[in-house]
C-alpha cells in the first residue's frame, strides 16, 4: 500500500532505470562528482544514453572524464583518436544542446507550489 502511495506522489517519468550501461554510469559519476544528487544525475544519464548512439554517449563519457574538461585541444584529441571526425564532434554537440530542454524537463519537474 505504501508503495502505491509513494508512486501516486511521485511523477512516474522522473523514476531511474534500475541500472545503467557503462558509459551513461560514467556519466552519472561525473556529475555526482561535480556535487549534483545521485537521482538527478542517473536521470540526466539515462535520459542521455536513451536519446544518443552509442558512438556518441561514448565521446561524451570523454567530454566528462575530468583529464581533458580543462582543455579544448586535449577533448578534441581524444575524440579524434576515438574515431569522431570535427563534423560528427559539431553534430554531437548540437544534438547535445538541443536535448537540454527535454532532459531538464524529465529529471527536474516543477515543483507544484
Amino acid at each position: 500500500m505504501l508503495v502505491l502511495v509513494f508512486f501516486s506522489i511521485f511523477n512516474i517519468a522522473t523514476l531511474m532505470p534500475v541500472s545503467l550501461g557503462a558509459d551513461a554510469q560514467k556519466l552519472a559519476k561525473s556529475c555526482i562528482a561535480e556535487g549534483e544528487t545521485p537521482a538527478l544525475c542517473k536521470c540526466y544519464a539515462g535520459f542521455v544514453a536513451d536519446n544518443t548512439t552509442d558512438k556518441e554517449l561514448s565521446a561524451l563519457t570523454i567530454l566528462t572524464d575530468p583529464k581533458h574538461r580543462g582543455s579544448l585541444e586535449s577533448a578534441l584529441k581524444a575524440l579524434t583518436a576515438k574515431g569522431l571526425t570535427p563534423g560528427e564532434i559539431f553534430k554531437m554537440a548540437m544534438k547535445a544542446d538541443a536535448l537540454q530542454g527535454d532532459a531538464k524537463a524529465r529529471c527536474e519537474p516543477e515543483s507544484e507550489e
